[in-house]
């Protein structure tokens, strides 16, 4: 984590201005302490006393692989308002979901190398030495042998990077989706796990090496085709935001007598109208809630991993405005590309503020086809006086 007075000026690459809350796992509070991090005993969304630490931001590849090894348990950011902090939580949500296709992809890629026919025969010639899980090499060991044959490791990930990026350039892609996709690819490459290595270089002497290189390939594009998941959410993720901050504001102007419920988005449109609304949130206490819970399965290697996000404001939603955005967030998008929900039809229950709606429909289909487990709900919370926006992937 970084320090909470970082000027803009001095601020690391790589640096995420959002002054969040995050919340340690236990293994990652045991691996503070040991490091001699101070912990403070901090709320997350479920109101849950945990261990964690507190900035106003942090350095996205530290916090990233803290996410990857299981150490963070929930990213939580309370604050009077939200999307002027627009670019800082897209960078922050993209950064989670990366971490999870990441972790995710070692096991993968190292089930495919075990379960090849080189594997099986190595296994059977080598009884006492068998690998039968990933799990079985020391990651020291591996990392050792990697580090001894760096050359050939390199060689090996630069052939595959340039394959892919052929293949990427050879498919019918959006030219932003597309350059996004070669960009990351370095990523996906060299975060790999040093067991996927030390279990390439066993076949790479063999006549298997192009089938398994190929399988690689194969592999790659279809993690690096999943990022389009994490560009899509992070919309969502702000038109969620949007309406919440809206509601938000309303409430607290209509609460403090600064204008009419209808005359509020004009009264918003003034900087010191704004501000003081948002003075008036802060002492109140009269918070948004953004919350990222990572819920790993610490006990399993390369199984599901889930990411529930959450957008809270108060207020509450009544029970015929509820069924109404049910109705619409199971809304058709068959047949229905992502362009369309920015052309403007004319048709109110297509687009302006229904359009994160019918984008979660999108969304929903999309992972579906790649068989993501995702699920949305909107919901009142009569205890807290609230209404949540819930999000769950898993992977």
């Amino acid at each position: 984590m970084s320090s909470p007075s970082i000027p803009q000026s001095a601020a690391p690459r790589g640096y995420i201005r959002l002054p969040a809350a995050i919340l340690l796992s236990r293994e990652g509070a045991e691996l503070m302490t040991k490091s001699g991090k101070t912990l403070l005993r901090l709320k997350g969304k479920d109101g849950t006393a945990t261990d964690g630490m507190r900035a106003e931001g942090f350095v996205a590849p530290t916090l990233q692989k803290m996410i990857m090894n299981s150490y963070v348990d929930e990213i939580f950011l309370s604050e009077p308002d939200l999307l002027t902090k627009r670019s800082d939580i897209i960078s922050t949500n993209n950064l989670v979901l990366y971490a999870i296709l990441y972790k995710k992809l070692s096991p993968t890629l190292g089930a495919m190398i075990i379960d090849s026919p080189v594997f099986k025969e190595f296994n059977r010639k080598n009884p006492k030495n068998a690998i039968w899980d990933m799990q079985a090499i020391p990651l020291k060991l591996a990392s050792h042998l990697v580090e001894q044959k760096k050359n050939v490791v390199e060689q090996i990930q630069n052939e595959l990077e340039r394959l892919i990026t052929e293949r990427l350039n050879a498919l019918d892609l959006e030219e932003e989706d597309r350059q996004l996709r070669i960009r990351s690819t370095p990523k996906f490459i060299r975060w790999a796990d040093a067991r996927v290595w030390y279990l390439y270089l066993v076949v790479y002497g063999t006549p298997l090496r192009q089938q398994m290189q190929n399988s690689f390939v194969e592999m790659f594009l279809q993690y690096l085709d999943n990022t389009q998941i994490a560009s899509h959410l992070s919309n969502l993720l702000m038109e969620f935001i949007q309406n919440a901050e809206k509601a938000h504001f309303e409430r607290i102007i209509t609460r403090n007598g600064f204008a009419e419920r209808s005359k509020s988005d004009s009264f918003l449109r003034d900087r010191h109208n704004r501000q003081m609304v948002i003075d008036a949130a802060r002492r109140s206490n009269q918070m948004l809630e953004l919350s990222w819970q990572l819920k790993t399965n610490k006990n399993s290697f390369g199984k599901s991993y889930k990411i529930g996000i959450s957008i809270s404001n108060f207020g509450l939603i009544n029970e015929a405005t509820r069924n109404q955005l049910a109705q619409k967030l199971k809304t058709n998008t068959e047949g229905i590309s992502l362009s369309d929900f920015y052309k403007d039809s004319g048709d109110a229950e297509k687009l302006g503020a229904g359009l994160g709606l019918l984008y979660n429909s999108y969304l929903e289909d999309l992972c579906r086809a790649k068989g993501i487990k995702y699920f949305c709900n909107i919901y009142p919370e009569p205890r807290t006086e609230k209404t949540t926006v819930y999000i769950e992937i898993t992977f």
